[in-house]
């Protein structure tokens, strides 16, 4: 099952993101820790997007889109604007990162560890980020 929703990249539009999940994730019968891992993951990049648009004017709206297949599940976010990869944060932004991890923010480094696979792509002026959970373990977490 594929579906979508569009918002504007602004903070109080994550409980909108997450209940479009929650409902889709439902609807998947996506097991508990798996669709928890998922909805913390998409929360925490969605935020990283929605910090940095005091940096891009040119920011357009947010797409999340959810795709319900047998084997995985597959959130896609995609947004316009200058180049834009959370993964790839320079080493000032790594620092305070690290300053936020210390006072309670869940840290970029867990997403890598939290989800399945995670896919950046640049197309037509757009940040396209895939984030895949398989509904089985397919490798062992000491193999990230």
């Amino acid at each position: 099952m594929k579906d979508e929703i569009v918002v504007l990249p602004i903070l109080e539009n994550l409980s909108l993101i997450s209940d479009f999940l929650q409902e889709r994730i439902k609807q998947a019968h996506l097991a508990s820790r798996k669709a928890w891992e998922l909805l913390l993951v998409t929360d925490e990049i969605c935020s990283h997007i929605m910090q940095f648009r005091k940096y891009d004017s040119s920011m357009g709206k947010m797409k999340i889109g959810w795709d319900g297949q047998p084997d995985k599940v597959v959130v896609t976010i995609e947004v316009a604007g200058i180049p834009f990869n959370p993964l790839e944060l320079n080493s000032k932004e790594m620092a305070k990162e690290e300053e936020e991890e210390a006072l309670g923010g869940m840290g970029i480094h867990l997403v890598k560890q939290m989800i399945d696979e995670f896919v950046y792509t640049r197309t037509n002026n757009s940040n396209i980020i895939k984030l895949v959970k398989f509904r089985r373990s397919r490798r062992s977490r000491t193999e990230k």
